[in-house]
């Protein structure tokens, strides 16, 4: 509103009012419509090209833009000079004239319709006359005397003529427009009225409104000391919301998660120092540290030259700031210089105490810790305990894991053990049959030095696929920790090509390998991809022993994105729709004599890798098993487990 208006408003002051709003409505909504008029009008007369005779289409469009550049110009003045709640009359009366005149222009479309011989063309105008009508009617209905003097000049002419035809089809659509006009104008008046009704009772309530800011302003001023509380305690809020982004950033090991929560203490407490140590009887161990001092994790300490000791005996959280109850400064020796300001707490692991986190300065706080402060080192203190146990819990699985691996492949290397031996038995007898034939010939004084030669290089050639399948039992064998390194899987698959050669001999299958050359490499684990690819080959094997169709098993690399796909594709009987979702969890398996660790073995040595394991359906018999790795250009070493930090128990 832009007039003031006092406690007890009169009827008249507001029906003026009322009045002057819809006015200012009215010209602030008149663009709209004009700019429809402007677009729509030369549109028509280009369709009625050469249909009506020129110079009535030109008087025609010539007369609407005079009417529409009227309305134009009132819009602008109206702009520049009307303010208040006078002169009203004189600008409704002005807009409705030019209305008026812009009505019977496009009433005018009559004499087009008369002149247009087409029945499509007749109805085009019809729709383009109900189109304008209705864009009009939506811009004027703040006024109603507006709507009317647009609409019955714009509609009833050409309605009328149309009712005056032979032709049911004109006669309908005459009938149609009338009817057209009078919902148009029922719908507006119904919004004027909605419209007014609004007004009214904003202007009632304008007092209701201005008393309600009072109330507002008063209130305001009452809490404004409950502001100055909540604010402190909004800092609180604060450090918990920091405390919680600290701990749950994603994909961050242990130790950087201690480091961000020491960072994070650091800056809530005001202390240029925090610290995480172990305690074992006198001696102090440090962690993990922020400090400005020349300490580093692992410096080793008397507890007694700490300011932990008290807090150790407490179980609870202790700070001082320039406390003469607390002990003598001399005590933080191990930080080069007094301490002034200390917060600290018990950090326990399995119930039992681990050591201390703490926070301290050299320079005294500006005021005292809070109560608050205590509550929040308390619980970060039971967080890092926490996340060392859990540490801990990580690391005995990773070893466990990593030693059920290696008894998988050892068991891997016991169920080919026959078909080793034998693979191993033919260059060890092929030897033998070269050396009694040498030896027979050197006795009989029937060889030639270049016989001779050429046998021994055959032994020679013999012990060295001997001492290869050897070598590479003995590395499938042996139990060592993960070395990911940047490899290609064409290598990888050369590197096990003889137990797949065995393997496929043995069950007598047909083995086809389609490896695209030109693959990324990826970063992994050699033994531990050789160990995937012949479980699922295996696994596939056996899925296919009892089947009498050819068996065949195709193994395929591509690159999909930033991974490589590697599929091991069977023609077996397949998995059934109902355990599809069950094959990769730990202890299931259909074998009779299976344990069901096998698929989850690999399926864990794959995620440790960045990818993932899944199984899908052939479209004709069989499954196929895929898994992915990253390719190396994206990935960086595979994260190192939390066991690292070295926070396990002696």
């Amino acid at each position: 509103m832009n007039a003031p208006a006092s406690a007890g408003l009169g009827d008249d002051f507001i029906a003026r009012r009322i009045a002057a709003e819809q006015v200012r409505l009215l010209y602030d909504q008149a663009p709209l419509g004009v700019a429809a008029s402007l677009m729509v009008a030369p549109i028509l007369a280009f369709l009625l090209w050469g249909e009506v005779p020129d110079a009535v289409l030109l008087i025609w469009l010539v007369s609407l833009t005079c009417t529409l550049a009227i309305r134009l110009l009132l819009l602008v003045a109206h702009q520049r000079r009307a303010t208040g709640i006078e002169g009203v009359e004189r600008w409704v009366e002005r807009y409705i004239w030019a209305c008026g005149a812009t009505g019977m222009c496009w009433g005018g479309c009559v004499f087009l319709l008369a002149l247009t011989p087409s029945l499509v063309h007749q109805i085009f105008v019809c729709l383009i006359l109900g189109g304008v009508l209705m864009g009009g009617i939506l811009t004027m209905t703040p006024v109603m005397t507006a709507c009317m003097a647009y609409a019955l000049p714009s509609m009833l002419p050409p309605a009328l003529w149309l009712l005056l035809q032979d032709d049911l089809m004109r006669v309908t659509m005459g009938f149609t427009g009338v009817l057209y006009v009078l919902l148009a104008l029922g719908t507006a008046h119904r919004y004027n009225r909605t419209l007014g009704q609004s007004l009214r009772l904003a202007l009632e309530n304008l007092d209701l409104a201005r008393s309600c800011a009072r109330a507002q302003e008063q209130a305001e001023r009452s809490n404004r000391h409950l502001a100055d509380q909540q604010a402190a305690l909004q800092d609180n809020v604060e450090a918990l919301r920091e405390f919680y982004r600290s701990i749950s950033a994603p994909r961050r090991h242990a130790g950087d998660q201690i480091q961000a929560l020491l960072t994070m203490g650091c800056h809530r407490f005001g202390a240029a120092t925090g610290l995480l140590a172990r305690i074992e009887g006198d001696r102090y161990e440090i962690v993990q540290l922020i400090s400005p001092r020349h300490l580093t994790p692992g410096e080793v300490f008397p507890l007694a030259e700490t300011c932990c000791q008290n807090t150790l005996r407490a179980r609870q959280p202790m700070a001082f700031d320039r406390s003469p109850a607390w002990p003598p400064r001399h005590q933080a020796r191990h930080l080069g210089s007094p301490v002034e300001t200390y917060l600290g707490a018990v950090v326990q692991v399995g119930g039992q105490p681990f050591g201390t986190l703490n926070f301290s300065d050299s320079r005294p706080r500006p005021a005292p810790f809070a109560a608050v402060d205590l509550e929040l080192i308390q619980l970060m203190a039971q967080w890092v305990g926490a996340l060392i146990d859990q540490d801990r819990t990580s690391a005995a699985i990773q070893r466990q894991h990593a030693l059920l691996a290696h008894a998988s492949r050892l068991n891997t290397l016991g169920e080919m053990a026959s078909g080793l031996a034998h693979e191993i038995n033919q260059p060890i007898t092929a030897i033998a049959l070269y050396t009694e034939t040498c030896l027979a010939r050197l006795r009989a004084g029937q060889t030639q030095p270049h016989e001779v030669r050429e046998t021994l290089e055959k032994i020679a050639a013999q012990s060295v696929r001997t001492n290869t399948i050897i070598q590479q039992v003995r590395h499938f064998a042996r139990q060592s920790k993960p070395q990911y390194l940047t490899v290609r899987i064409k290598d990888l698959f050369d590197d096990i090509a003889d137990f797949l050669r065995l393997e496929m001999r043995r069950n007598r299958i047909q083995f086809h390998q389609r490896i695209n050359p030109n693959l990324p490499p990826v970063l992994a684990d050699p033994l531990q991809f050789q160990q995937v690819v012949l479980n699922l080959i295996r696994n596939a094997a056996d899925a296919m022993s009892a089947s009498e169709e050819p068996r065949v098993i195709t193994v395929f690399a591509r690159q999909v994105a930033d991974e490589v796909e590697i599929g091991v594709k069977d023609t077996g009987p397949g998995v059934a729709p109902d355990i599809l979702n069950q094959v990769l969890n730990p202890f299931f398996t259909t074998k009779p004599d299976g344990l069901g660790l096998g698929l989850s073995i690999s399926q864990s040595i794959v995620e440790a890798h960045g990818g993932r394991l899944w199984v899908t359906p052939n479209q004709g018999p069989g499954a196929t098993f895929h898994f992915s790795l990253p390719v190396a250009s994206r990935v960086a070493a595979p994260e190192r487990r939390s066991g690292d930090l070295s926070l396990e128990a002696n």
